[in-house]
């Protein structure tokens, strides 16, 4: 949907100008500059979404399909990134779930939330949840900001995540603990205390592998990226529930590196 709004608001401004000017030379100019208003129109777009997205529950239709499509916007026009998934057959449509993903770019939540499709929130550092109208929409969206700063605010924002997990919200969770490593396509040894919500709320664990995302920086936007998601098998919660969460922590490494 807001893909069409960009390029409809795209097509407006070159054929509204084409025939306030009337001059067919001036048209190649309008096209190219013609991105820059529609993206203006899609940013007061989204404004206008706001309301809907305050007032509707976290697990709307209507609230994912937004979520959906503004990822779907920002991965393939704003990004240029071509993306292939592999194992989509293991996404649970419904259940408690948790997923844990590597994490080398700022472009990886925008994938996942454009990949499932189910209601998804996640946790981003605090810098990211303070950004202006940013803040409000992953507010919106149930997102639990991490202050790494204050044991008492992550513990807080712990409980947070357990409740909305439980009433059947999907939390992916980046259990590095951010982004550590641009450059090397491997994850970094993991934060066994990012399991707790699985284990805590009962819920069944997809651990999935993004690849090609440590060159969305080097590439984006002159650029296509190829990226490749892959979607493990599910892990029960019944069959992880005697690991601790250092257990579940080297289990989930070794499956989601094996496959970068």
């Amino acid at each position: 949907m807001v893909i069409a709004v960009f390029l409809l608001s795209w097509f407006a401004f070159v054929y509204g100008f084409a025939i306030l000017f009337e001059n067919m030379y001036l048209i190649p100019l309008w096209i190219v500059v013609g991105p820059i208003p529609a993206l203006f129109f899609v940013l007061f777009f989204l404004l206008l979404n706001f309301p809907i997205l305050k007032y509707t529950k976290f697990t709307n239709s209507y609230k994912r399909y937004l979520t959906s499509s503004t990822a779907a916007f920002a991965n393939h026009i704003a990004l240029r990134l071509k993306i292939d998934v592999e194992g989509y057959e293991n996404v649970p449509k419904d259940g408690i779930l948790t997923l844990f993903a590597n994490h080398k770019s700022y472009a990886d939540p925008f994938i996942m939330m454009e990949v499932i499709k189910r209601p998804l929130t996640f946790t981003p550092k605090m810098g990211v949840y303070k950004l202006p109208l940013i803040g409000l929409w992953l507010k919106y969206l149930g997102a639990f900001p991490i202050d790494r700063t204050s044991d008492r605010n992550t513990a807080k924002a712990m409980v947070e995540a357990i409740k909305v997990v439980k009433e059947g919200m999907a939390m992916l969770i980046f259990p590095e603990g951010g982004i550590k490593d641009r450059n090397d396509i491997k994850m970094v040894a993991m934060r066994a205390g990012a399991y707790r919500v699985a284990m805590k709320a009962g819920a069944d664990v997809l651990p999935i592998s993004i690849q090609g995302t440590t060159d969305v920086k080097h590439r984006a936007p002159w650029r296509v990226t190829r990226i490749k998601v892959i979607i493990h098998p599910l892990k029960k919660y019944e069959d992880i529930k005697h690991l601790s969460t250092a257990e579940l922590a080297d289990e989930m490494f070794t499956i989601i590196n094996n496959h970068l």
